[in-house]
C-alpha cells in the first residue's frame, strides 16, 4: 500500500519517514510478516471506544509496558534519566520521529501539552488538575533542553511515574501535536481567527470551547475525537482515514511515519488497514463473525466460548488463552455524591445491606459460566497487595442480614413492602444506569438479577439502559444515582496504576463521582469538596505515587486498601478468570498468551503491530 504512494511521488521513501533509531520489535517466537490485509473488526458503541482500535492505538506512550506486564521499556522515548530521588525525568526522544501527517515531533509538543493546555488557567478553570501528573501540591515543570530532549520536575519523589505513563494516562502526552492544536488556542491565533473557527465548530461559545471540542486531551477534551477528525495528527499505527459519521464503518490505514520496525528493520504496522463495522445488536453481529465475516469480536463472554470452538471452521477463527488483571468482574457503584440520594448511599449500613442481599453464586452459574468464586473488588491473592478482609466480607447471601443493615438506615416500608425515602416519605426508587458497551461483562443481565434480589429485600431499582456516551453525560454533570462497571485492580501493583474503586481521584470513580471531578475537573460546576476522610485517602495515595522504593510503596498502598476495606465504598460480584479473545486463524506472530485488561491495553500488550495474515 505504501510502495504504491512512494512510487506514485505522493510519500517519501520509507528511510526518510522513519526515525534515525526506530524502536526495533524482536519477540522470541515471532517471525518475519509480509504487508497487506484488512483487519475486520465488528463492534456494538462507539467507533473508538468499542471498536479495537482503542487498544490498537492508544498505549504508545514515551515509554510502553514490557511483554510481561511489569515494567516499562522505552518507546517513543529512547532513553530516559531519572534522578537518584526520583523527582526528575529527562527523556530523549528518538530523532526524526514524526507526526502522521509528517511534521516532526519534537520536545515543543510535550511542552505545549504540559504548559498550554494542563496549565492554561482557563483550560483547566484555575488549577492544574490533580492525578497522575501531578503526585504533590504543585504542577510539573517542564524543561526544554533541545527539540529530543526535555526534563519534567516534581515537587516530590514520584517512583511510579514511569509505570503510570504504561497506562492510558500515557498517551496524553503524545497526542497534542502542537502544529495542529495551536489554531484552536488564543495564545497561538489572532482574535478574529479564533472567533470564525467558534462559528465553524458546533457547540463552541469561546475559545475554551472551541479548543475542547478540537482537542484529544486535557480537561473536558474527548479522546475519541481522534476517530471524527482525519485531519488530527496522532502517532498511532493506525490512522482514521474514514470516520463513521452517520454509516456503520469506519476504515483506518497504516501510519507511514510509525516509528517501529522489525528485527529486519522493516516498517511496522504489517497489516494495511483496519475497518470497523457498527452492529446494533450483540447477537446479529456474534451470527455474523460465526459466520466468518470478521476477524475477531469485542467483549466475548465464556456463555459463547462454545460456539466459537464448535464453528471454529466456518468462523476462521482461533481462541488465545489470556490472563485477567481484574480484581473482580464488575463493581457496584452507588454514588455517594448524588444530590437526592447521596446521604443514603453514604451510610456503609446501605452497602453491607445491598452487597448481603446478592446471590453471587447465581450470577457466577448463570451469567458467567460458572466460572469465578464470590469475591469483592480487590487484588488478588498472587497480588503483594492482597488485602483478605477487602476480598472476602459482606459475601454471604443472606436476605435476613441484608434486611438487618437496611433497617438501621431504611425502617419504614410502604404497603407494597418497598422501603421509603426517609427524605420525603415516598418509595425510594434508585435509577441504575447500565451502559450498553458492557466490554463482554453482561452489565444489563447483572442489573435484572439485582433488581430482583433487591426487590426481596424491599429496595426498588429501575434499570436504565443508556449509550456509553450517556454515562460518561451523567457522570459528568453527577446526575448518576448508581450503575454497574468493570473491576480493575486485581494484578500485580494494578490497583496502584489504577485505584478507582478506592480512592476517587480517577475517571469512573462513580463511587465518590462528584469527588472525583473535584480533584479532575476542578472547574465542573458538578464537583464536590470531599469530606476530609476522602481527602486524607488521596493524600495517603499520593505518597504511594510518591514512594522512592517498592517496599515503601507497597506498605503505603496497603493502608489505602485497608482504608477501602474498613469503609466497603464499593461491591463486587465474582472474581475475574482467565479467559480467551478470538482472532483469526490466519494471522501470524500472535503471541500465545497475554494479560487483558484496561491497564495492559487489551490488545496492545500483544503488539498488532507485528500481526500479519498469513498465506
Amino acid at each position: 500500500m505504501l510502495t504504491a504512494l512512494v512510487t506514485a511521488g505522493k510519500l517519501p521513501p520509507v528511510d526518510q519517514r522513519l526515525p534515525s533509531n526506530p524502536r526495533v520489535i524482536d519477540v522470541p517466537g515471532s517471525g518475519i510478516g509480509t504487508y497487506g490485509g484488512n483487519f475486520r473488526d465488528p463492534f456494538n458503541g462507539d467507533s473508538f471506544w468499542s471498536s479495537q482500535m482503542v487498544f490498537f492505538t492508544v498505549w504508545r506512550g514515551l515509554v510502553a509496558w514490557n511483554q510481561d506486564y511489569t515494567s516499562w521499556v522505552p518507546n517513543i522515548a529512547e532513553k530516559v534519566d531519572i534522578s537518584t530521588d526520583a523527582t526528575s525525568y529527562t527523556f530523549h526522544l528518538r530523532k526524526g520521529l514524526k507526526w502522521s501527517d509528517g511534521q516532526p515531533f519534537t520536545s515543543d509538543d510535550v511542552v505545549f501539552y504540559i504548559n498550554d493546555i494542563l496549565n492554561n488557567s482557563e483550560l483547566n478553570g484555575g488549577k492544574f488538575p490533580d492525578g497522575w501528573l501531578k503526585p504533590g501540591k504543585v504542577a510539573p515543570t517542564i524543561t526544554k533542553i533541545d527539540d529530543t530532549t526535555f526534563t519534567i520536575t516534581f515537587d516530590v519523589p514520584y517512583g511510579m511515574f514511569l509505570l503510570n505513563m504504561c497506562t492510558f494516562n500515557g498517551w496524553q502526552m503524545v497526542a497534542a501535536p502542537m502544529h495542529y492544536l495551536k489554531q484552536f488556542h488564543t495564545k497561538y491565533n489572532t482574535a478574529d481567527n479564533i472567533k470564525a473557527l467558534i462559528a465553524q465548530t458546533k457547540g463552541a461559545t469561546d475559545w475554551v470551547t472551541l479548543f475542547q471540542a478540537h482537542s484529544a486531551v486535557g480537561v473536558g477534551a474527548d479522546p475519541s475525537v481522534v476517530s471524527r477528525d482525519v485531519n488530527y495528527p496522532t502517532m498511532f499505527p493506525w490512522i482514521y482515514t474514514q470516520p463513521m459519521g452517520t454509516g456503520t464503518q469506519f476504515v483506518a490505514e497504516r501510519n507511514p511515519y510509525y516509528y517501529w520496525v522489525d528485527k529486519n528493520g522493516n516498517q511496522l504496522p504489517y497489516i494495511d488497514t483496519v475497518t470497523g463495522t457498527a452492529y446494533q445488536s450483540d447477537q446479529t453481529m456474534l451470527v455474523d463473525v460465526l459466520a466468518g465475516k470478521y476477524d475477531t469480536m469485542a467483549n466475548s463472554t465464556d456463555q459463547q466460548k462454545p460456539l466459537f470452538a464448535k464453528n471454529s471452521t466456518t468462523s476462521g477463527l482461533k481462541l488465545y488463552p489470556t490472563k485477567s488483571e481484574g480484581g473482580g468482574t464488575v463493581s457496584i457503584l452507588f454514588n455517594e455524591t448524588n444530590a437526592t440520594f447521596g446521604k443514603i448511599f453514604s451510610d456503609k449500613n446501605f452497602r453491607v445491606g445491598m452487597s448481603y442481599a446478592i446471590n453471587r453464586q447465581e450470577i457466577i452459574n448463570n451469567l458467567y459460566f460458572g466460572q469465578g468464586t464470590p469475591r469483592q473488588i480487590s487484588p488478588i491473592e498472587s497480588s503483594p497487595l492482597f488485602n483478605k478482609q477487602l476480598s472476602t466480607q459482606y459475601l454471604d447471601y443472606n436476605a435476613d442480614m441484608a434486611n438487618q443493615y437496611l433497617d438501621k438506615v431504611l425502617p419504614q416500608k410502604g404497603t407494597d413492602g418497598f422501603r421509603l425515602d426517609p427524605a420525603t416519605g415516598q418509595k425510594l426508587s434508585i435509577v441504575f444506569s447500565i451502559q450498553t458497551g458492557d466490554y463482554g461483562l453482561r452489565f444489563g443481565d447483572v442489573a435484572d438479577l439485582l433488581k430482583k434480589y433487591y426487590a426481596t429485600v424491599g429496595v426498588d431499582i429501575v434499570i436504565d439502559t443508556v449509550s456509553n456516551d450517556v454515562l460518561a453525560a451523567r457522570g459528568n454533570d453527577n446526575s448518576m444515582e448508581a450503575t454497574i462497571f468493570t473491576g480493575e485492580g486485581g494484578w500485580g501493583i494494578t490497583s496502584i496504576l489504577d485505584p478507582r474503586y478506592f480512592v476517587p481521584n480517577q475517571g469512573q470513580s462513580y463511587w465518590g463521582n462528584a469527588w472525583a471531578l473535584y480533584y479532575l475537573q476542578p472547574n465542573n460546576k458538578a464537583a464536590v469538596e470531599p469530606p476530609q476522610a476522602i481527602k486524607d485517602q488521596v493524600a495517603l495515595y499520593n505518597k504511594v505515587l510518591q514512594a522512592a522504593t517498592d517496599a515503601d510503596r507497597i506498605k503505603l498502598m496497603g493502608q489505602v486498601l485497608q482504608n477501602a476495606a474498613d469503609n466497603f465504598w464499593v461491591i463486587g460480584v465474582s472474581s475475574a478468570a482467565d479467559s480467551y479473545h478470538p482472532l483469526s486463524a490466519k494471522i501470524g506472530n500472535v503471541l500465545p498468551n497475554w494479560v487483558w485488561g484496561w491497564n495492559p491495553g487489551g490488545y496492545a500488550i500483544a503488539l498488532p503491530e507485528q500481526w500479519y495474515f498469513t498465506p
